[in-house]
This record gives structure tokens, C-alpha cells and sequence, in this order.
């Protein structure tokens, strides 16, 4: 019922897009969904290594698919903040990419089981939403890894109370803001664990998770997101 809903979603905001004059969430141009220059454009991105800088103590080894540039604000911001779930699939595609080569490099076994834990929003901002987009995501990329990994996704983490939004801090507010942010709502029984989320910009978010789950004793591979702010230290 869930799947044949989500669809229901893409193809009603597929016809509003039709009605009100689309445009490709990527560049701007009248096209709908992503046009053929941004799919291109993001199939010659390769995941690599990301770590902040500076970097937040904690910071879990991650893979990111992709630098976050004004082509991946586009799709990530549209997906999240416009509901465009026509693009799950595509941001799901580059996540999936980014924790197979995470699983890769830490010698994870093929037919090993691991679990997806997405980092959390705000439950102000998913009833506002009307979805969790990095749950949707996980959800999406754990059904990609399945052909090489026994994966399922485990939503453990929650947002506790009191936590600012993050637009506009800067690393250190970015860091204390999170400090504490998160709980443990449900234990993990697959193992090990990989944190996954759609940005990774100072990497507070991402440490912070990190730690709750290492407290609880879950072993932790790293992290995989769909894209990385490019920091460099003044």
C-alpha cells in the first residue's frame, strides 16, 4: 500500500508540473523532471572520500556521490522541500553508488547483511513536508543494494527536542546546535550500520549520529550521502 501510494504522489505532482509549466529541477530549463544535459552531466560524477574541514571530532568515514553544486541543491532541494518524488529514485541511484563503494573499500562482504540508518529531520519538518525524505531515499537505495547486500533499513535515530534549524550556522554553531540532538528510538538488530543522509556540509550532523549510534554499541562502517559541500579551511 505504502509503494503504490508514493506512486500515486509522483504521478499527481508529474501532472501538476504539466499544468503549471514545468521546469527541469537541475537547471531551470522547460523540461520535466531532470533534462538530458543534468542526467548526463551527473552520470560522469564518480563517489569519492569527503571529510570536512574543519572536521568535527567523530566524523565517521564517508562517501559522498557527488560535490553539492547548484545541479545537486536543485534535485536535493526540489526532492525535500517540493515534494518532487519523481527524483527518489535518481538521488536513491547515487546513494546506493556511494554506500557500495563505502562497503567496498571497508571489506564488507557480498551476501553480508547490512542496515541503512538515515539521519533524521525534525518531526516539525516532515509533518510539513508530508514525508521523510532520507527515509524515502534509504528505503529506495537499500532495494538497489539488494541484488549484492542483504540490506534493510532500520529508521533508529530521532531528532530530540530543541534542536535550531541548521540554515545559515556556521561550523561551530553547526556543532553545539547538534550536541545531544539525537536519541536512539528503536534498537538496531541488523548489522553493522551505515549512516546515510542527502548532504553532508560541516559534518556536525553526521558525528553527532555517529556518536549515538557507537554508543549503543552498533558497529558502524561509515557514511554514504548523495553529496558533499566542498569546505576548505581559510
Amino acid at each position: 500500500m505504502g509503494l503504490w501510494r508514493t506512486q500515486l504522489q509522483v504521478w499527481a505532482a508529474a501532472a501538476g508540473d504539466l499544468l503549471l509549466g514545468a521546469s527541469c529541477h537541475g537547471c531551470g530549463v522547460a523540461w520535466w523532471g531532470v533534462c538530458p544535459d543534468c542526467r548526463q552531466l551527473l552520470s560522469l560524477r564518480r563517489p569519492d572520500w569527503t571529510r570536512p574541514d574543519p572536521c568535527p571530532a567523530g566524523f565517521p568515514a564517508t562517501v559522498a556521490s557527488s560535490t553539492y553544486d547548484e545541479l545537486l541543491r536543485g534535485l536535493i532541494n526540489a526532492h525535500k522541500e517540493r515534494q518532487a518524488l519523481s527524483l527518489t529514485g535518481m538521488l536513491a541511484d547515487r546513494l546506493a553508488w556511494s554506500t557500495s563503494v563505502l562497503l567496498t573499500h571497508q571489506g564488507h562482504r557480498p551476501d553480508d547483511a547490512v542496515v541503512l540508518v538515515p539521519v533524521p529531520s525534525a518531526a516539525r519538518a516532515i509533518r510539513q513536508r508530508g514525508f521523510d525524505a532520507t527515509l524515502v531515499m534509504a528505503r529506495s537505495a537499500a532495494r538497489r543494494l539488494r541484488s549484492r547486500y542483504p540490506t534493510s533499513v532500520a529508521a533508529a535515530l530521532a531528532q530530540v527536542g530543541g534542536v535550531a534549524d541548521q540554515a545559515g550556522l556556521d561550523a561551530r554553531a553547526r556543532q553545539a546546535n547538534l550536541a545531544g540532538g539525537f536519541r536512539l528510538r528503536a534498537p538496531v538488530r541488523t548489522l553493522p550500520a551505515v549512516l546515510v543522509d542527502d548532504l553532508v556540509t560541516t559534518g556536525s550532523t553526521l558525528s553527532e549520529a555517529a556518536r549515538v549510534l557507537r554508543r549503543a554499541r552498533v558497529p558502524l562502517l561509515g557514511a554514504a550521502t548523495v553529496a558533499a559541500a566542498d569546505r576548505r579551511r581559510p
